[in-house]
């Protein structure tokens, strides 16, 4: 699964010994067979002269090979992510000034990390790793979308999701490739209004993987404050076939149900945002 049974931490003023429930799903040890990737925007980071040392400990109790970050940006973000780092025994990673970052697992072959250029006119430049997993390559595409509501402000995350499809079928045609992030929106918008709806409309090429979490319970989206389902993954074709695998599974991840008072301090400590999380048994 995306999350293992939590070391038994005791946080200061915060988490008693529990175990993390996420999405409905019993916690259970992830695999060495899955490849396990999380979103998550970790607002305003570090919001808290505690944030740090707090996903430290979370973050090395997740059994996951990557996170895609967002929001790792302001005055006191780069120091605090190279902190963040170093608490992190066998986890590396990179950020850059428009507040996307990686972490990943040092086991994992990494063959590149680069801002996708060609989608300058983006609010922010996609941020894209390529590593190989499995005998497999794999694209991972890390987005951030303009946020709030408002036409002028839909439009632009229209035009995002456009210009990443036509970079896909450019660039990175027929190849394994995960596009995710905080895209600020919501999957199950009206057609009309919806703007990702030239991905979900080419259902042959491409799925959202979360579109089920989207039509659940609002227990299990990924932005409570609102509530919105705002935080997606997205894969092609390439890996319907390996999403459809019986261990495959997607799931938002409810760290607050780590702490003793629950959503209060995690939006205190770490974000307004929980992560969402894919596991992937890839076909040899």
């Amino acid at each position: 699964m995306i999350i293992g049974a939590l070391l038994l931490l005791v946080f200061n003023s915060c988490a008693e010994n529990k175990n993390i429930i996420t999405s409905g799903n019993s916690t259970q040890p992830g695999t060495e067979s899955t490849f396990d990737i999380v979103t998550w925007n970790i607002e305003q980071f570090p919001k808290n002269n505690l944030t740090v040392s707090y996903l430290a400990k979370l973050i090395d109790s997740m059994n996951v090979d990557i996170i895609a970050m967002q929001e790792i940006w302001g005055d006191g973000a780069s120091g605090s992510f190279e902190n963040l780092k170093i608490k992190l025994d066998g986890w590396d990673g990179y950020r850059k000034s428009s507040g996307l970052a990686y972490l990943y697992k040092t086991e994992l072959t990494i063959n590149s990390l680069t801002e996708i250029n060609e989608l300058n006119e983006i609010i922010r430049k996609p941020y894209l790793l390529s590593l190989t997993w499995g005998g497999q390559n794999i694209y991972v595409i890390n987005n951030h979308f303009k946020a709030f509501s408002g036409a002028e402000n839909e439009a632009e995350r229209k035009i995002a999701s456009e210009k990443i499809e036509n970079y896909i079928n450019e660039y990175l045609e027929d190849l394994n490739v995960i596009v995710l992030g905080d895209l600020n929106d919501e999957l199950n918008d009206e057609e009309s209004v919806n703007v990702f709806q030239n991905f979900i409309i080419d259902s042959t090429n491409y799925k959202f993987v979360d579109m089920d979490i989207a039509y659940s319970s609002s227990s299990n989206w990924s932005y409570p404050s609102w509530p919105s389902h705002l935080d997606h993954i997205l894969i092609t074709n390439e890996l319907f076939d390996e999403f459809e695998n019986e261990v495959s599974l997607v799931q938002t991840i409810r760290l607050e149900e780590y702490f003793d008072n629950g959503w209060i301090d995690y939006e205190k400590y770490i974000s307004d945002h929980r992560p969402v999380g894919l596991s992937l048994k890839l076909n040899p």
